[in-house]
């Protein structure tokens, strides 16, 4: 809707569409709906599937 790129917060890879990924974020103070795309852009961090892996070993 936006345009709006992700990058793996480790790799700068960015991140395509259905890729699966792991989010780093603190859990939400606030009750309420959201968009839950724009809210993970501006409180997530991403991480690609390969850099987890490495991390993982």
């Amino acid at each position: 809707m936006f345009g709006i790129k992700e990058l793996c917060s480790v790799c700068q890879k960015e991140i395509q569409l259905n890729e699966e990924v792991w989010v780093r974020m603190k859990y939400p103070g606030k009750k309420g709906m959201t968009e839950i795309k724009a809210f993970l852009h501006q409180e997530a961090q991403f991480v690609c599937m390969d850099c987890f892996e490495e991390t993982k070993k």
